[in-house]
């Protein structure tokens, strides 16, 4: 029996990858429309929930970043922007990036106001189509190449949640400015 697979998370900078597997039985549940979906499939779809606040200038060089590494592992992929009405015009970016990428590949589901990250991604989640959800920061704490490790690692190993970490291994914190 299939489990739920809830996300793959990277740390900023890692390089190491750490998985945990849940021992309980279920079937993968979508929160988009409460129905189980079957994981029998060899078809994989990607949500990458993409919490925004004043992000204008950062977006562009993570969404590229993210189709290119999609692109280059052929995998299917949404980006799912969760916007909370940045003052800055991140969400007008955002919309010509969905022009650039196209409306499949581009979600855009602004909120209000700041509302908050735990929220936000809430929010992605219910609004997510993938079968997995990859959760990653705007600012580029997260780069979007460890992506493929932390497939990699759930494919081998069946894992229902799989992150990475600064604090083992090769991870690291590297090029912040720490005053």
């Amino acid at each position: 029996m299939s489990r739920f697979h809830v996300s793959i998370t990277p740390e900023p900078d890692s390089r190491t990858a750490k998985a945990t597997r849940n021992t309980q039985s279920s079937l993968p549940y979508s929160a988009n429309s409460g129905t189980h979906l079957s994981m029998s499939s060899s078809h994989n779809k990607y949500s990458v929930l993409l919490p925004t606040y004043n992000e204008r200038d950062n977006l562009p060089i993570i969404i590229w970043l993210l189709a290119k590494t999609f692109k280059e592992h052929k995998l299917d992929y949404e980006v799912i922007i969760i916007d909370d009405n940045s003052p800055d015009g991140t969400l007008e970016v955002a919309k010509q990036l969905q022009q650039v990428y196209g409306e499949e590949r581009i979600v855009l589901r602004p909120r209000a106001g700041k509302l908050g990250l735990g929220t936000a991604y809430i929010h992605g989640i219910q609004n997510a189509t993938g079968n997995f959800v990859i959760i990653m920061d705007a600012d580029m704490s997260h780069h979007p190449k460890a992506i493929p490790d932390f497939i990699r690692v759930q494919k081998e190993r069946d894992y229902d949640i799989v992150t990475g970490t600064r604090y083992a291994g090769n991870g690291g914190v590297y090029g912040w400015d720490l005053r």
